[in-house]
């Protein structure tokens, strides 16, 4: 029958895979789950890496793979989709139950126009096709805010942000009843990662979505949703009202993931650390993109043949432009930023021991200063001395003897690890190629560092990285890092993929490290409430200039930017009295 009161109804849900080996029994990942979501509801289903959250919406979608067998029912509008298997669940994807995938950058097919993406969904299921789906896809594109003309762009041409509108965009595309967001904004900015979840909440009251939104950070749940389930184990251990399960959780473990998340606004003044030796001086760093460095000065032409990068329009200039107007000078920061100059004149500096955070919008050239560093880019001026040695410049072979005390954990844990190495070689590596201790010694200190990020080295050691998760991936690349126990670390969003605790005990790791062995720490992330907890200095950049900067209390109760405003605005807080719905 149809007409029910819920839009989606997971009834006695129970999935299992089978072994990798094909040997013994298949294992339970999902078991006995109920879940009801009204139309219009907006509801967080919430858990770590593991508990079972993605392959609950995947067994919703019937998108699991052969290996899993699913029981139990999916009632989409009060029919049960699954009672046929695919013959029946084909009938329902897209046109009644649609899926916001994880990781808006790999989502497109990179040779087709956004346009044409969106189109494809409609065409095949007959909602409409030629002209009416170009118009169709047009008031999709304008109803998730983006611009006339984004129909006729290809992926590359869009920014972050703009991509994950894209994409919502192309989930609406058949009118669904239901929408289920994977992670929507695990890789965007403050921000856009608020302007994001405004549009998904926009969406869900103005077309009476069911909206299922999973996420581990409770933060977004509690500026998003009405309810959350709270998943362990493959099993919902709670299931309430947001302000319930925030005042009052009748079970432990929703507490410990509230405990673990930082809230923002509960930074309190402290000492400030006592005066130690600079062991990283950035002065008046200068980065052009399109140009070769220093030797070639600031105002040499582009070579004949290259690509001028300062020609290209920038995807985050049209983000900004579209939807931060409130800013008014967000135009003439890229006008300035027309020549290319991806970081402009900016003086930072690390101590031993202190823990430094940069934070800033994507595009406003973080990373950039951290490759400038590493002397991963070339430097068109100024200065950049690490423990007295000016650095700027070096040739490779000259930065040899430095890249052992100076170590990077970077952003994408899918690009940092080598696919043909096992995790206890990728974390051996750098104790091999700086020739540190025997053999036994080695080994010792993989296992230590594999442990210290909270993975069994017996478990994981002989792993490849495609047999663990983005998280665990992550936390490999943070042990490999930190294998050396370098002096300087720069950490470019170094958990922007860990679940809450595990991302509390990472800094923790390292907050021990740059006390007991005088590391600094250089940390990029969006992430204020991270950086208000942990750091000792807040560095807040925009559009390739440092526009302020002080000690955690001082940026988040008395700002004197109007950007760091903006930004500390848009952060989401897990007390749900401060949503904005």
């Amino acid at each position: 029958m149809s007409g029910s009161a819920n839009a989606l109804e997971l009834r006695d849900l129970n999935v299992w895979f089978d072994p990798r080996d094909g040997r013994g029994d298949p294992v339970q990942v999902v078991e006995h789950l109920d879940l009801a979501v009204a139309p219009g509801e907006r509801v967080g289903l919430v858990g770590e890496s593991g508990s079972g959250k993605t392959t609950t919406i995947l067994a919703a979608m019937g998108l699991l793979p052969a290996s899993a067998t699913v029981s139990g029912g999916v009632l989409i509008d009060g029919v049960d989709a699954m009672r046929q298997g695919e013959t029946s669940m084909h009938t329902h994807r897209w046109t009644d139950i649609a899926m916001v995938f994880q990781g808006a950058m790999s989502a497109f097919n990179p040779v087709k126009t956004v346009g044409w993406q969106v189109r494809e969904a409609m065409e095949i299921h007959g909602i409409a096709k030629g002209r009416a789906a170009e118009r169709r896809t047009d008031e999709l594109l304008s109803l998730v805010g983006l611009p006339a003309g984004t129909q006729q762009k290809y992926p590359h041409q869009l920014s972050g942000g703009m991509k994950q509108r894209a994409v919502i965009a192309m989930a609406l595309s058949c009118d669904p009843k239901v929408l289920l967001a994977d992670e929507p904004t695990t890789a965007l900015d403050v921000v856009v990662q608020d302007q994001i979840l405004r549009l998904l909440a926009r969406l869900s009251d103005e077309l009476g979505l069911a909206l299922v939104l999973v996420t581990h950070d409770l933060g977004v749940v509690a500026q998003a949703c009405t309810r959350a389930a709270v998943m362990r184990d493959g099993r919902i251990v709670e299931d309430g009202p947001i302000e319930q399960l925030y005042r009052d959780p009748s079970h432990p473990y929703t507490r410990q993931l509230f405990d673990a998340t930082p809230d923002l606004f509960a930074v309190t003044p402290r000492e400030e650390p006592a005066p130690a030796a600079p062991l990283l001086d950035v002065s008046a760093l200068r980065v052009v993109y399109g140009q070769g460095g220093r030797k070639r000065g600031r105002g040499a032409s582009t070579p004949a043949g290259a690509i001028d990068l300062s020609l290209s329009p920038s995807p985050m200039a049209a983000t900004e432009t579209i939807m931060t107007t409130n800013v008014r000078d967000d135009a003439a920061d890229e006008r300035d930023r027309a020549n290319g100059a991806a970081v402009d004149g900016i003086d930072l500096q690390v101590s031993e021991g202190e823990f430094v955070a940069l934070v800033g919008q994507s595009g406003c050239g973080k990373t950039t200063t951290l490759q400038a560093i590493l002397g991963m880019v070339p430097v068109a001026s100024g200065s950049i001395r690490i423990d007295g040695t000016e650095v700027a410049g070096l040739r490779a072979r000259e930065w040899r003897p430095l890249r052992r005390d100076v170590q990077m954990i970077y952003q994408d844990p899918y690009e940092a690890l080598d696919g043909r190495f096992r995790v206890r070689d990728a974390v051996m590596e750098p104790l091999i190629v700086h020739r540190e201790g025997s053999r036994t010694e080695r080994r010792e200190r993989v296992a230590e560092a594999l442990s210290d990020v909270g993975l069994d080295p017996d478990v994981f050691g002989a792993r490849f990285p495609h047999e663990l998760s983005g998280g665990q991936r992550q936390r490999v690349a943070i042990a490999a890092s930190l294998v050396l126990r370098p002096h300087l670390l720069l950490a470019d969003e170094p958990v922007s993929m860990l679940d809450v605790s595990v991302r509390t005990g990472v800094l923790q790791l390292l907050d021990r490290l740059r006390h007991s062995h005088r590391m600094g720490i250089l940390m990029i992330t969006h992430d204020l409430s991270t950086a208000a907890a942990y750091a000792d200095r807040i560095v807040v950049m925009r559009a390739g200039r440092i526009v302020e900067q002080g000690d955690p209390w001082s940026i988040v109760h008395e700002p004197t930017a109007e950007y760091t405003e903006r930004l500390l605005a848009s952060v989401p807080s897990p007390d749900p009295a401060r949503a904005v719905r």
